[in-house]
């Protein structure tokens, strides 16, 4: 009887381990993959661009997606490459020093005039769309602060994280060109 047991476990834990399906590996996106080369500028206007101020539910390496309603799901394998904040600060540098000649955006300067971004709603959709909303403020030495509103809704244009990332790349480029027109 003992030896039937012993059969009947061993015989388990074989079926067992046939069914035991792997995890798919983890991907990892890089926000910003395709920075463009700056040119040297030979300007004394320089702008500083503050850290840029996310959510916290975008504070995480996860990717985020809205399901219906007030629903939130954080991707389980896949990830951003780096935080969310220094790669969209990375990016809106590279685009504003693309787009704007006169000026110089940089991240560290003392006594410049700066950008603030805030960021309040930023991920695609199970409903086929992709939101990026929030507000920016330039602050300006010599004259008063302005505050501007931003909200860009676009279609995906196909499924997956991958075409999100690179969609949401562009909508940040997007929002470079609305700075840019408020300097």
């Amino acid at each position: 009887m003992q030896k039937m047991f012993m059969l009947t476990v061993f015989c388990l834990l074989v079926m067992s381990c046939g069914t035991i399906s792997r995890s798919p590996d983890p991907t990892y996106y890089l926000f910003d993959a395709e920075p463009a080369a700056q040119k040297q500028r030979t300007t004394n206007a320089r702008i500083k661009l503050e850290k840029i101020n996310l959510p916290d539910y975008l504070s995480t390496n996860q990717l985020v997606m809205r399901d219906t309603g007030q629903v939130l799901i954080k991707a389980n394998y896949h990830s951003w490459a780096d935080s969310l904040d220094d790669a969209i600060g990375r990016a809106l540098l590279n685009d504003l020093n693309n787009l704007n000649e006169n000026s110089e955006f940089v991240s560290r300067c003392n006594s410049c005039d700066s950008i603030s971004v805030t960021i309040e709603h930023f991920y695609p959709g199970a409903d086929g769309k992709l939101l990026l909303s929030g507000f920016f403020e330039i602050s300006s030495k010599n004259a008063e602060n302005t505050l501007s509103r931003f909200q860009f809704v676009d279609d995906l244009s196909i499924d997956g994280y991958a075409n999100a990332v690179k969609q949401m790349r562009e909508q940040v480029g997007t929002l470079a060109a609305q700075i840019n027109l408020k300097l």
